[in-house]
């Protein structure tokens, strides 16, 4: 039986554990010319060490339209370096490391956004073109992989949702004709990577799981690797889940979505805790879960959080066996 703390090999890129560092924007740390500052690029440095399995990055725009939002960019030799730094810095800790990349500018429920619908074919095949190069320029950095920002409803999201997509050329239509502009990306990456570089997919929800299902398997069938399950368009959607779940509506998704795929999946939102985490790598629900919150609050937080992996959460508060030393509570119990 599998634990969070197993090893996982996908292609040639070994995973030391299924513990993700989720992809976060930190809002305000100044980047110049799309390059991290070094507060910003600081807070991945120090991750490498913190015995986490992937780390991946907040959403890298792929273009210099990412420049005026004041994000960190990656569509220039000049960001080779700085993303290098954190590789290397990730690989001499033995942990992987992936590069998010998004489109800026696009957001569904944003009225400021722009229309995805008003771009012209040949727009399209000009933004396919900076997410390709954004992705060779990451194999040149010596990343593990790049993930594909497909949720959240922002571009990729919002071009492969029946929600937001209306076009009539050929990246509108049914959900495979709406995943063409993703199947051009995937095919010309695929001509560059090889088995040390892995293709990953934040892929967003939709409206019911039976779509979220034909998705995922079409996702599989263009030759993604693994694939990050999310919310996506519309923003909030409510399930039906059963009793004895312990978890929420995304990861529900995600683990519904698993059992209909024969690629690897990364499970998020609201895990909290490594003892959750873990229940769903040990029921093969999932097989990586990723964290967000903890790792604001502790960056050490698999190292903090692993020392009491040994005891059940506390059986009189229910709480302090996972976030404090609770040696001296009477009411823990070792497993």
């Amino acid at each position: 039986m599998s634990s969070i703390f197993t090893k996982l090999k996908i292609k040639n890129v070994i995973f030391k554990n299924r513990i993700v560092m989720a992809p976060m924007v930190r809002f305000g740390q100044k980047c110049e010319n799309g390059i991290m500052g070094e507060e910003l690029l600081n807070e991945y440095l120090n991750a490498a060490d913190k015995e986490i399995g992937l780390i991946i990055s907040q959403a890298l725009c792929v273009s210099p339209n990412g420049l005026a939002l004041g994000r960190p960019c990656v569509y220039d030799e000049s960001h080779v370096e700085y993303i290098r730094k954190i590789s290397r810095a990730c690989h001499k800790n033995g942990t992987a490391f992936f590069v998010q990349l998004s489109y800026p500018g696009f957001a569904f429920n944003d009225k400021s956004s722009k229309d995805i619908n008003s771009l012209t074919t040949n727009e399209l095949k000009l933004i396919k073109e900076e997410f390709v190069n954004a992705a060779y320029i990451c194999k040149e950095a010596e990343v593990d992989g790049v993930e594909f920002h497909g949720a959240h409803t922002f571009f990729l999201n919002m071009i492969t949702s029946g929600k937001s997509n209306k076009r009539n050329d050929i990246y509108g239509g049914s959900l495979l004709e709406r995943l063409n502009f993703v199947k051009e990306i995937i095919d010309s990456v695929n001509r560059f990577s090889d088995d040390d570089f892995i293709i990953s997919y934040r892929m967003g929800w939709t409206d019911s799981l039976d779509e979220d299902i034909l998705t995922a398997k079409a996702l599989e069938n263009l030759g993604i690797n693994m694939i990050h399950i999310s919310s996506g368009i519309p923003s909030d959607r409510k399930l039906n889940l059963p009793n004895n779940f312990e978890f929420n509506d995304i990861v529900y998704t995600a683990c519904k979505v698993k059992k209909h795929i024969n690629i690897a999946t990364i499970a998020v939102n609201d895990i909290r805790t490594l003892k959750r985490g873990n229940e769903l790598i040990k029921t093969n629900s999932a097989n990586f879960v990723a964290y967000g919150k903890p790792f604001l609050a502790d960056p050490s937080f698999v190292l903090n959080s692993e020392k009491n992996m040994e005891y059940e959460s506390c059986l009189k508060c229910k709480t302090c066996a996972w976030f404090t030393d609770g040696s001296k509570c009477p009411g823990r119990k070792r497993l």
